[in-house]
């Protein structure tokens, strides 16, 4: 494999091998391309803030939606005490947005929970989203008759690939303004570290994804399909380009966040489980 880009995030957070990665060893490198991944959506979105000090990050790239990649507390070493995290995320957030969410891994932050939800955070799901994880690069599929994929290279394909995205994820509610301020560049999808495809079908964009690298692993993002085109094997085809690519970028695994309805798809593509994201949403009242 060939080594990773450089990657200006990535190289704030320390650098470990798949190979050498076991258990709570992999969960914290796939925490670690987590909050890689939110500091370059900050990096890029104009506007945006963030915190980090290797130990707790704090993003905010919209002033209205308070959704966890938009507005979002990570806490990335356990030890940090669950009142300090809380605190230093009232005070982030008290002059970004109305709202915000609290990260809560599964293997990691049942402390920070309990504690947010005793001070009256609002648990936005009982069973969140599955961490999952694939270890080797796929078949890149075929595509439906028609449609070809393409590596997105400019500002053209950062806008078809913003309006793929918006179409994809408003069942979600997630607003347009969201996804314009974590997609208003070119270096959001085009950068080290960084690729995105878009498939398209007669020239209309259809689907996307995208791969962000660090610390050895790649994380899957913005996976959608547009209405309308959905139950062709288009999110899957994107998927595996992705991932594809994240091995390109001398990934040794791939990580994904998936949502309800990817859950089945990654599952038969091979990923497997390995932990469970929930979010606490605040301020408490």
């Amino acid at each position: 494999m060939t080594p990773a880009p450089t990657n200006p995030i990535s190289n704030m957070l320390p650098q470990t091998t798949f190979s050498d990665m076991h258990g709570d060893e992999l969960l914290a490198a796939a925490d670690r391309n987590l909050a890689a991944t939110l500091l370059h959506f900050a990096r890029v979105s104009p506007g945006a803030a963030s915190e980090f000090d290797g130990r707790l990050l704090l993003v905010s790239m919209s002033r209205a939606w308070p959704g966890p990649y938009h507005n979002g507390a990570l806490r990335l070493d356990p030890s940090v005490a669950p009142d300090e995290v809380l605190s230093r995320a009232r005070a982030f957030f008290a002059d970004r947005c109305p709202g915000y969410c609290v990260w809560i891994a599964a293997h990691a932050d049942t402390d920070l929970e309990k504690r947010a939800l005793a001070e009256g955070y609002a648990q936005t799901s009982a069973t969140g989203t599955p961490r999952m994880v694939i270890g080797h690069p796929l078949d890149a599929g075929r595509p439906p008759e028609g449609v070809v994929l393409e590596e997105v290279v400019d500002d053209s394909g950062r806008s078809d690939f913003l309006e793929v995205t918006v179409d994809a994820y408003r069942e979600s509610y997630l607003p347009r303004e969201a996804v314009e301020a974590e997609l208003a560049t070119v270096d959001a999808v085009c950068a080290p570290g960084v690729r995105a495809v878009v498939a398209r079908e007669g020239g209309r964009p259809v689907a996307a994804a995208m791969t962000v690298a660090s610390d050895r692993l790649a994380g899957i993002q913005n996976v959608g399909t547009i209405f309308g085109e959905r139950g062709r094997g288009l999110g899957e085809l994107v998927t595996r380009w992705a991932v594809n690519a994240g091995f390109e970028l001398g990934a040794e695994a791939v990580v994904l966040e998936a949502s309800e309805q990817g859950e089945p798809l990654y599952l038969r593509m091979g990923f497997e489980e390995v932990s469970r994201y929930r979010w606490c949403l605040g301020p408490p009242p």
